[in-house]
């Protein structure tokens, strides 16, 4: 009875984030295939609390393709004690914009003529760049592993005169968009009990940048000054803690169950520039606590808790291996955003009827994710794994603050949806792997249709060495 009173208290105040150490944007064809709950050796070898599980005596090498254009690169050795871990995930150099432009003597405003570039265009282009880097390094029980991510991180600044073909002449112009975020990731590789418990802890500082800002000429030569046409970023510091895992039962025939804790506060912490024409009719630039869209200034802030309570089962029996976890994700979000108005001096200051808002919300998640594993012949496996949403909802409170305050909840709405996923590992040698994920989507099988969503659709496709 005991053991069971044990087991209900884990189930609701405990947390699991399936992918919380895996290296950010990287998952195996047979952990796709299997929701998580079957990892490779291309997922361990980069993970802190998991590398030990990789086994090789010289090197562990592997490559990935989910599209074309994408690559996953993987490389681990043993440096005496120390364990080496270092991968590469993304685009390589495409998708950043190129900036086309001709360079030649014309007429400069003022009349003077001068050599200058013009570029055909100044704007950001469709394509979203992206790359991961990654080193782990292990030793003592522990793993160690910083990960660098950049996501459609691009940043154009030219600071010699030049001219837009579309938009005039200009001293300077800077613009940036997308994500840079450093991670720091630790875990123990071993339970710290006959039962599990292995901590783990990751730190994220993510710095996501949306400005632009410009100087520009007008016809008789004259600057009047930079103007901050729009400036939206913000860092976003995310702490994320784990228990790693406590067996509360098993048995001598495969079976085990497992509960689990974890929890992730995100902030995110805002400070822009705009820009004001004093009364000289020159910009001037100051900072605000929130962000400037172009036309609208707002103060905000912004805080997130997730709190996933979960419980893990798996057994295995000759060739057939299942598992199956059952998260119960409440996410806690606090946000509070406020409309400024600037004064002549410009200032912020708050307009009369003016409204603060802010909102508190509340949801619940549930999501029970299965797999299983059929070795269909000593160097074929079969992997298959589906997830079920059984409940995506949320409650919100926001109290709007001006001549009429009044406050508003609005009553959670939910839905539930499935995902089902297959793949194959083929094990030709005691050396070489090859794993494969299939493109059923939501559950829409098509078994002979090489299309999206078909059972012969291969979205993924590793190739794994160990010497």
């Amino acid at each position: 009875m005991k053991k069971f009173l044990v087991l209900a208290v884990l189930i609701l105040a405990s947390a699991a984030v399936v992918f919380a150490q895996a290296m950010p944007g990287w998952e195996s064809p047979q952990s796709a295939a299997t929701q998580g709950r079957y990892r490779s050796a291309a997922d361990n070898f980069i993970r802190p609390d998991a590398h030990t599980g990789v086994s090789f005596d010289k090197f562990y090498a592997m490559t990935s393709f989910a599209n074309p254009g994408r690559a996953q690169l993987g490389y681990a050795a043993k440096i005496g004690g120390l364990y080496l871990g270092l991968a590469y995930g993304g685009s390589f150099w495409a998708g950043y914009t190129p900036l086309n432009y001709t360079e030649d003597k014309a007429s400069w405003p003022g009349g003077s003529d001068k050599t200058f570039k013009t570029y055909d265009s100044i704007d950001f282009g469709s394509g979203t760049p992206e790359n991961r880097f990654a080193i782990l390094l292990g030793g003592g029980d522990m793993g160690f592993r910083f990960t660098f991510s950049s996501v459609g991180h691009e940043l154009i600044s030219l600071k010699d005169d030049f001219a837009v073909a579309s938009s005039g002449y200009y001293k300077s112009y800077e613009a940036e968009r997308g994500a840079i975020t450093p991670q720091l990731a630790w875990s123990m590789t071993k339970g710290l009990t006959g039962n599990g418990i292995q901590p783990w802890a990751t730190l994220d500082l993510g710095f996501v940048k949306n400005y632009s800002k410009a100087e520009i000429y007008d016809n008789t030569g004259k600057s009047n000054g930079v103007n901050v046409r729009y400036s939206a970023n913000y860092v976003e510091p995310k702490l994320s803690l784990g228990l790693g895992g406590l067996i509360v039962y098993k048995n001598d025939s495969n079976f085990r169950v497992t509960a689990d804790l974890d929890y992730d506060l995100l902030l995110r912490l805002y400070e822009n520039e705009y820009s004001y024409v004093d009364s000289s009719g020159d910009y001037k630039t100051k900072k605000i606590k929130g962000d400037f869209n172009g036309t609208t200034f707002t103060e905000k802030t912004y805080h997130d808790h997730l709190i996933t309570p979960s419980l893990a089962a798996q057994w295995s029996g000759g060739p057939l291996a299942v598992r199956l976890k059952l998260n119960l994700g409440v996410p806690l979000t606090g946000a509070e955003n406020t409309v400024v108005t600037l004064k002549t001096d410009g200032s912020g200051d708050f307009a009369d009827g003016s409204k603060k808002a802010s909102s508190f919300t509340v949801g619940f998640n549930p999501n029970l994710r299965l797999a299983a594993q059929w070795k269909i012949h000593p160097k074929f496996t079969l992997n298959a794994g589906g997830r079920i949403n059984f409940y995506t909802g949320s409650q919100t409170t926001a109290t709007i603050e001006d001549n009429d305050n009044y406050k508003k909840v609005t009553e959670p709405t939910g839905r539930t949806n499935n995902i089902l996923n297959a793949g194959l590992t083929f094990l030709p040698t005691d050396n070489l792997t090859f794993e494969v994920s299939t493109g059923i989507i939501n559950g829409n099988i098509n078994v002979f249709d090489t299309n999206p969503g078909g059972l012969l659709n291969f979205t993924n496709f590793l190739v794994g060495l160990k010497f």
